[in-house]
């Protein structure tokens, strides 16, 4: 599918535009219904945006790849029927060729359709695996600092890790604000965090930290959180996680 086609520009931007509104129409449902907060809604929206678009996008690259091949095989049977036959020996050569498209066509589509399937299927697996594991994580958040941080620090929070999963570039961020803990209980939860995830290097998670607690970690250059992520001496309240 060629992403610089103004054709599937249009095509993609009118199905996120279909999907946003019906990802909206859900979060205002799980608040209204179901009582959600604000921040549970937003997540709701963004997972069933992403999901959305995710398979729109593969449902119009499907298309594009099957129903093309299918028309220009049926054009060439045609053409070939409308060829009129010479002398005896041409028609003697008709019907093999004749054949020899019929059979192919009844052996390649079948082989282009399972793997637009299989490619699907792991396209949706690995969805549900990202959407799952990024649940592990603000799930593991909001139990971590749920004795050490007001509602509205732990939600920011969970935002710059929806963040972090993704790989976008924080900006604007309000420094989080936590009581009770130590540098090393920050180490802590940045390593189980780049753990879980293991989508970059332990340099992006030490300046997440240094960002995100700019707070309590403004005498602690990112180099030197980065080498103490699992610094384990002292008393500490988040320990060491192999597994959130």
């Amino acid at each position: 599918m060629n992403y610089k086609d103004p054709e599937n520009i249009l095509l993609i931007i009118c199905g996120s535009t279909g999907i946003a509104a019906l990802a909206l129409i859900f979060r205002y449902l799980f608040i209204l219904k179901w009582g959600f907060d604000a921040f549970g809604a937003n997540l709701v929206f963004i997972i069933i945006f992403i999901v959305g678009l995710v398979f729109f996008i593969s449902y119009l690259e499907t298309i594009q790849k099957v129903i093309p091949p299918l028309f220009k095989r049926r054009k060439q049977i045609i053409e070939n029927q409308d060829i009129i036959p010479e002398p005896d020996k041409v028609e003697d050569i008709e019907p093999t060729i004749e054949t020899e498209s019929e059979e192919s066509i009844r052996n390649e589509t079948p082989v282009i359709n399972e793997l637009d399937v299989i490619r699907e299927k792991h396209e949706q697996d690995e969805i549900t695996r990202k959407r799952e594991v990024l649940e592990v994580a603000i799930r593991y958040t909001r139990t971590t600092f749920a004795p050490f941080a007001d509602d509205q620090n732990i939600n920011r929070l969970c935002e710059y890790i929806i963040q972090y999963s993704t790989g976008t570039e924080l900006k604007d961020v309000e420094p989080i604000r936590v009581k009770d803990l130590q540098n090393v209980d920050l180490f802590h939860f940045g390593w189980n965090v780049w753990n879980h995830f293991r989508i970059n290097k332990q340099d992006d998670i030490a300046l997440f930290l240094k960002i995100v607690f700019a707070k309590n970690l403004k005498d602690v250059d990112a180099d030197t959180i980065r080498k103490k992520l699992t610094f384990n001496e002292g008393k500490r309240k988040i320990r060491l996680q192999e597994k959130l």
